[in-house]
């Protein structure tokens, strides 16, 4: 686990209050049926996208799913192996905020066994393409996610 969320239990699923299924691809896997880490990256991808659509939407622009933030890191521990065909049950939860930036705690599961935990990190973006600070609002509906 990164040594900066040394206390955060994400491979427990009763951390995360936010779910999706994934489908684990077959060209998720490798030769020997596993699936690989680029799978697992892409699980994973699967669930950050709709989690930030789903808390962010109340302030997103008309138009807009979301109003842009940007995935600048990924922490990824592959802690058991997947295996196709199944699918993925996957947690997200906001896990820290920032000035102008929140990381998000994901956990991957096969039943309750944790197959992946990573750690996202998003940079809310300006009009110019810059980081700009969250507002109100973003802080707001993102610390309703914080755990306790």
């Amino acid at each position: 686990m990164p040594d900066d969320a040394p206390d955060l239990p994400l491979d427990d699923p009763a951390f995360y209050r936010w779910w999706t299924d994934v489908p684990v691809r077959f060209s998720d896997t490798d030769l020997i049926g596993h699936v690989n880490n680029v799978g697992h990256t892409a699980i994973v991808e699967s669930a950050r996208i709709p989690y930030i659509t789903d808390i962010l939407k109340p302030l997103a622009s008309p138009g807009m799913v979301v109003n842009p933030v940007m995935f600048v890191r990924l922490e990824i521990d592959f802690r058991a192996d997947l295996y196709w065909p199944c699918t993925a049950r996957v947690g997200a939860r906001c896990i820290s905020i920032g000035r102008s930036s929140f990381r998000i705690g994901i956990g991957v599961f096969d039943g309750d066994r944790c197959a992946t935990t990573s750690i996202n990190v998003m940079v809310n973006m300006g009009e110019e393409g810059r980081p700009e600070p969250l507002s109100d609002q973003a802080r707001a509906l993102l610390a309703a996610e914080l755990p306790e």
